[in-house]
């Protein structure tokens, strides 16, 4: 039996295998179609389009040209960006990282000697102004309160004894300006005596000198002259009396003006007494007030609100005046203090606001304002300062610090502590330079 050659059926096109078909020949919806729905729910991949399948084409053709045109569209954008910032914004911002948080620190000392009683704080506490920190023993210092105060009573009874003494100089005083009146009175009437004496004298030696002349010449009897001699000398006892009186009189009054000098010493003397007793008191006043004093010193309180640091206290220590014992941080008080170049402050003006970067919190936004620029450079405070007139010359830019101000809503936060570093940045609108 002879075998028939194979003849192909052209009446029905052949089934293309899907490998051998056009990238670009699209599959008809009965092709597509799954001769029985999938057992899943996966979704049916179809095939990129004809433009997509060019454009990864011509990619793969030439890569680099698409790289260095998205490269050169990325430049272009990050440039636009950065001109607009700076027309906006950043040619207003003068930056600078050497900045600090700065704070002032109150160190805690006591101003008297004495052991610790007892430590009222721990490190890293919040205190208040007045709270009490440490308390010394006061015993000492009471018992020195007392002592004073003894001193004090006793100058007070020196001072009471010492202007009676005043009274009693000044009564005395009184005493001898009579006296002396007295005397002079009594000297009066012993010149107005003698006076009159010396009168009757003068009559009596007158008449017994012409009694005797009359009696000579029998004239004149005998007994009368006789009367005459008697009365004449009664008359010259009287006139010596009488001078005798005057001088007694002088001498005493004499002596009542010595004690009269005698009685304003002794009150001088006595107001002398009176002003030591009171200068007695006065100082007497001031060691009780001193020892008072002291005793309160014997407390050690917050100045102001702030964070206990540093504590180097112990119950039981001597402590001595001045000697260190913690030191309080006002953290509510804190500022920033951050050096700019000298060529970066002729557009800062008092008043500016500034962007504040803390460096431990560096998504914390923080502002402030900017307070006051330093009078001089950092470098006119250095303990050897730089000498330029001598030897070879390095120009160095020097820094200006400046005060910042930090935001009521930062420092409410606690976290401006002293000493952190920070970036600021001056926005100085509104000046031309």
């Amino acid at each position: 039996m002879a075998v028939q050659p194979f003849k192909r059926d052209t009446s029905q096109p052949a089934a293309v295998p899907p490998a051998a078909r056009a990238p670009n020949q699209a599959e008809t919806p009965a092709a597509k179609m799954p001769d029985r729905a999938p057992e899943n729910d996966a979704p049916v991949q179809r095939a990129p389009s004809p433009e997509g399948q060019g454009l990864v084409a011509r990619f793969k053709a030439d890569p680099r040209k698409y790289i260095l045109s998205g490269a050169g569209l990325l430049l272009a954008l990050f440039v636009g960006y950065q001109g607009i910032h700076w027309l906006v914004a950043g040619r207003y911002e003068i930056t600078t990282d050497n900045a600090y948080i700065r704070a002032d620190i109150a160190t805690i000392s006591p101003k008297v000697q004495g052991y610790v009683e007892q430590v009222h704080v721990t490190d890293n506490q919040t205190v208040k102004a007045g709270d009490l920190l440490v308390t010394l023993e006061v015993a000492d210092y009471a018992t020195r309160v007392s002592e004073a105060a003894a001193a004090f009573q006793q100058a007070v009874a020196a001072q009471t004894q010492a202007r009676a003494g005043v009274a009693a100089a000044e009564a005395n005083l009184q005493t001898a300006a009579a006296q002396i009146s007295a005397q002079r009175d009594r000297l009066a009437q012993s010149k107005a005596s003698t006076a009159a004496a010396e009168a009757d004298a003068t009559l009596a030696t007158h008449d017994l000198e012409r009694y005797t002349e009359l009696a000579g010449k029998g004239h004149y009897p005998k007994a009368s002259l006789d009367a005459a001699a008697t009365k004449a000398q009664a008359a010259k006892a009287t006139l010596d009396q009488s001078k005798a009186g005057i001088t007694t009189a002088q001498s005493e009054l004499s002596v009542a003006q010595a004690n009269y000098h005698r009685a304003e010493e002794d009150l001088e003397s006595a107001k002398a007494a009176v002003a030591g007793a009171e200068a007695q008191v006065e100082a007497a006043q001031a060691r009780v007030d001193a020892a008072k004093l002291d005793a309160t010193r014997t407390e050690l309180r917050a100045p102001f609100d702030g964070v206990v640091a540093n504590r180097v206290v112990a119950a039981g220590q001597l402590l001595n005046p001045g000697q260190q014992t913690m030191s309080i941080v006002p953290v509510s008080e804190a500022y920033i203090i951050a050096n700019f170049k000298e060529t970066q402050v002729e557009r800062m003006r008092p008043g500016q606001e500034v962007d504040i970067h803390v460096d431990a919190y560096p998504d914390m936004k923080v502002t402030g304002t900017l307070d006051s620029i330093a009078p001089a450079t950092g470098g006119q405070f250095s303990l050897i300062p730089m000498d330029t007139a001598t030897g070879n010359f390095t120009k160095i830019v020097q820094r200006v610090p400046v005060r910042v101000k930090i935001s009521d809503e930062a420092l409410a936060s606690g976290l401006m502590r002293p000493g952190l570093s920070v970036e600021a940045t001056v926005i100085a609108k509104g000046v031309d330079g």
